[in-house]
């Protein structure tokens, strides 16, 4: 792969008042540039581009581009033997995971201590806000109203992928062969008095490959990484981990990456929440989860886990325990 050297200029595919010729303005309100909570496209690129100037292990790389012309940037950190790959804001209304992950990137490319082990025994790629038109737009789909982590079945280099985000992920993801990949979201979801009663707020629910035609193997080191989270995510900053109901379908990342060999994560924040004070709290339960699952790939202990411990990772509420769930099957 050729290594990125330069950033796209990014004027004229941001914000409204700076659209470029062919730039379809969105038809609501543009959330991310009327908030200092969410990162804008901009605003992750500009980000992007001082972190790798500031920190020699930190490298970026230009994968493709959105269907409205917006660059998508892997940043890799590290140069161990080992790949693993995480995504955020597939579904571009879900902006904690990218909050987390460049507070991650940052620390994982500056600091020493267990981040230095990773990035001797690692080679850790993040590609944060995969669908900015979506984000840009505070909508789950891309522009063409396309879900985003329905479009993984597609052979790496396919040219009819109706979601080109997407496909740069294939080609990417299988290009760099990694050990795992970790797909980070938000759901949804009603909860009675989560602002008096956080207790009763369900903050994480996480899965695995699940597909019947994945190797045992690969779905067992889902598995492991599963409970390595659940040791050591599970009270950290009020967290509350559950098992997402998940489906089996093959066009899903977190089973096509499966059939392809790798092992998966799926990382959902119960982040949907109308009391903005645990914003904060959420992201940092999303950033620890994600240092769990590097620190113990790193020093090899999540796979020294056994798998069928995910048995006593409780159930998450399903629609007639506690109101409809918006976005199920992820």
């Amino acid at each position: 792969m050729n290594r990125r050297t330069t950033l796209k200029t990014v004027a004229g595919i941001t914000g409204a008042s700076l659209f470029g010729p062919g730039i379809v303005s969105a038809a609501e309100p543009w959330a991310r540039e009327k908030t200092q909570l969410w990162y804008t496209h901009q605003e992750l690129l500009a980000e992007l581009e001082s972190l790798e100037q500031r920190a020699s292990a930190l490298s970026l790389e230009g994968i493709g581009e959105s269907l409205e012309g917006r660059e998508l940037v892997a940043a890799t950190v590290g140069d161990g033997d080992e790949d693993v790959f995480i995504v955020t804001e597939q579904h571009g209304n879900e902006p904690h995971p990218t909050n987390a992950m460049m507070d991650e990137l940052r620390h994982l490319s500056t600091a020493d201590g267990y981040t230095a082990r990773v990035r001797e025994e690692l080679t850790v790629h993040v590609v944060p806000m995969l669908n900015p038109d979506g984000a840009m737009r505070n909508q789950r789909e891309n522009l063409d109203g396309i879900d985003l982590n329905r479009q993984h079945d597609y052979d790496p280099g396919a040219d009819d992928n109706p979601s080109p985000e997407a496909q740069a992920m294939i080609d990417y993801v299988t290009a760099i062969d990694p050990l795992w990949v970790a797909d980070l979201h938000i759901q949804g979801g009603p909860w009675p008095d989560e602002k008096d009663n956080p207790g009763d707020y369900i903050t994480m629910s996480n899965f695995w490959s699940s597909n019947p035609d994945i190797e045992p193997a690969v779905v067992d080191r889902g598995k492991q990484l599963n409970v390595a989270m659940w040791d050591r995510v599970e009270g950290f900053a009020n967290a509350q981990l559950s098992v997402y109901p998940g489906g089996t379908g093959a066009n899903i990342a977190r089973n096509a990456y499966g059939l392809r060999g790798y092992a998966t994560v799926l990382s959902e924040m119960g982040a949907s929440h109308p009391y903005e004070g645990m914003n904060g709290q959420l992201v940092r339960q999303c950033r620890k989860a994600n240092q769990v699952l590097l620190e113990e790939t790193a020093d090899g202990t999540a796979f020294d886990r056994d798998p069928d411990r995910v048995a006593e990772i409780p159930e998450r509420p399903d629609w007639d325990e506690m109101g409809e769930w918006p976005w199920e099957q992820s």
